[in-house]
């Protein structure tokens, strides 16, 4: 028996009013606290995280979005990276590819990662870290990343992050008259994203702005930014212009609706006012369609590259 659609928004409302809260202590970013990212355990080299599995990070179906399911998996392939730097620095994505298994996206995410190590020979070292994500106990993909260390802004804290808190105890939640400006802002959009919501579109697709349309090659969309989609340094979260991307590449195979393999490489920062997300198909077979999608600021600016294998 499906819950109440009001007892729903106001679950997914005092998700985003806890969010918000925990949000308030430096290191960890927004997205993450909004989905419910937990690490049941901290290894020496491996890792595991945990997704909240609730209405907020779900689709219409029930299956977790793949927005949702890509901040899980960026942030636990860097968690293992993080296990061999200093604490506070500041990592970026270089590099995430992923294999899926065919198996649906349903039950709590749960993501085991591991750091192999580093590259060596070039001027900038790379960590490599590899992980398997599972959904209800069933491993749903098979992925690796790799990360830099790059110098943090002037007068941006990363530390502690939440593994690395002494108090344990979340904060709780904010009151609506208590919020800074751009809690605010991710409050209105929360509210805006309830109202849209619709049999079509799940909550998360308008709050992330995860609205492609077709083309005749494939599939646009343009995703208006907010401070729902930052990282620490007001950047979009690495793994959400992932999901993003592999949202619009789906829209662009609707022949072929089962993504099999996505890999992208990180060019430059999503920011600015919005990400304009080109998908285009360039080889579309009988049981395997290939999409090339190309993600820029607003700007112009180029920020991800991403290809993808999709099965009928």
């Amino acid at each position: 028996m499906k819950p109440e659609p009001a007892l729903v928004a106001e679950a997914i409302r005092r998700q985003v009013l806890h969010a918000l809260a925990a949000n308030r202590t430096p290191g960890f970013h927004f997205p993450g606290y909004f989905l419910g990212c937990a690490w049941p355990r901290m290894g020496e080299d491996d890792l595991e995280q945990t997704l909240l599995d609730g209405p907020q990070s779900r689709n219409v179906d029930g299956s977790a979005s793949l927005a949702a399911f890509s901040v899980l998996l960026d942030t636990a392939l860097s968690t293992a990276s993080r296990l061999k730097i200093d604490r506070g620095a500041r990592q970026a994505t270089v590099h995430l590819h992923a294999q899926f298994t065919g198996a649906p996206l349903r039950g709590e995410l749960k993501a085991h990662a591991r750091m192999h190590g580093y590259t060596s020979g070039a001027e900038v070292r790379q960590s490599l870290t590899s992980g398997t994500v599972y959904a209800g106990g069933v491993a749903v993909c098979h992925a690796s990343g790799t990360f830099v260390v790059l110098p943090s802004p002037p007068g941006v804290n990363l530390a502690p992050l939440p593994w690395q808190q002494e108090d344990e105890v979340a904060p709780a939640a904010l009151r609506p008259k208590d919020l800074e400006p751009d809690e605010r802002a991710i409050l209105k959009a929360c509210n805006s994203a309830l109202r849209r919501a619709d049999g079509r579109h799940a909550f998360i697709e308008h709050f992330w702005n995860a609205l492609p349309f077709p083309t005749d090659f494939g599939a646009r969309c343009t995703a208006k930014l907010g401070p729902q989609h930052s990282n620490r340094v007001r950047h979009i979260q690495g793994g959400l212009s992932l999901g993003l991307a592999a949202i619009t590449a789906q829209a662009a195979a609707p022949r072929h609706p089962q993504l099999s393999a996505i890999a992208a490489w990180y060019i430059s920062p999503g920011q600015g006012k919005a990400l304009k997300i080109t998908s285009r198909r360039f080889h579309e077979g009988r049981s395997f369609a290939a999409v090339h999608t190309e993600v820029r600021n607003a700007d112009g600016s180029r920020v991800l590259e991403v290809v993808s294998h999709h099965a009928a």
